[in-house]
């Protein structure tokens, strides 16, 4: 019988499938993988390998202007292959209005069913792995852009924390952990000090804004993953 040892992730290897905040973007051309939280997590949790699937732009739900979607490269076969698998997304799903849907739908052209897709998907494709989701942090938006802020309904009538709240209740229904980021993340948009320093442009995050982001989800995932000898 394997007894459990060790509560931390120091050795492990970590899949995270993402979108542009995982990919690194800061928003004003410098970003990248060296930023992200992918690469300021590893050293914090000891793990020996994390691994960077974050796609600027990419959504959850599928929508006929892209074919990126979180679903759509879940089905062409990509490797996430992991002791831990991060998925982090939502935020573009608000923004560019993938319609929510409902709790039960399979429809991964809808944000609820798309949800439902990867939560059954991935953990069926990878049974033994530790799954986690992460709820999309508060955006600011990008009036530029057209994009609104989180205290807003984009343009399906929607706002970003019905997004949220289907990330979290989709993965409770399959149980599935989760950490909330859009209620805990410690970056508030609203606060103009910390969207200086943390988010440059109101959406995505500097150096800084992702090495708090690494620094959270590393006491999440302390705090939900387990491993044994």
């Amino acid at each position: 019988m394997k007894r459990v040892i060790d509560m931390s992730l120091k050795g492990e290897k970590i899949a995270c499938f993402g979108d542009s905040t995982t990919w690194g973007d800061n928003g004003i051309g410098t970003g990248g993988n060296q930023i992200s939280w992918t690469t300021q997590i590893k050293p914090l949790v000891k793990a020996s390998e994390v691994t960077n699937l974050g796609v600027k732009g990419s959504r959850m739900g599928i929508k006929a202007d892209r074919t990126d979607s979180f679903v759509e490269r879940w089905q062409r076969g990509i490797d996430l292959s992991g002791d831990v698998i991060v998925v982090f997304g939502g935020v573009n799903d608000f923004e560019r209005a993938v319609p929510l849907g409902k709790m039960g739908s399979e429809d991964p052209h809808t944000f609820y069913g798309a949800v439902n897709t990867l939560v059954t998907g991935i953990v069926g494709r990878y049974p033994e792995a530790q799954v986690v989701f992460l709820t999309p942090c508060k955006s600011g938006g990008i009036v530029r852009k057209g994009l609104p802020p989180f205290y807003q309904k984009n343009e399906v009538g929607e706002y970003e924390e019905a997004y949220a709240d289907a990330v979290l209740e989709v993965c409770a229904h399959y149980a599935v952990p989760t950490i909330d980021l859009f209620r805990t993340s410690g970056i508030s948009p609203l606060i103009p000090e910390q969207q200086k320093l943390y988010m440059p442009d109101g959406l995505h995050y500097s150096c800084a804004g992702y090495g708090r982001l690494a620094h959270r989800i590393a006491a999440g995932l302390n705090a939900l993953t387990y491993f044994e000898d």
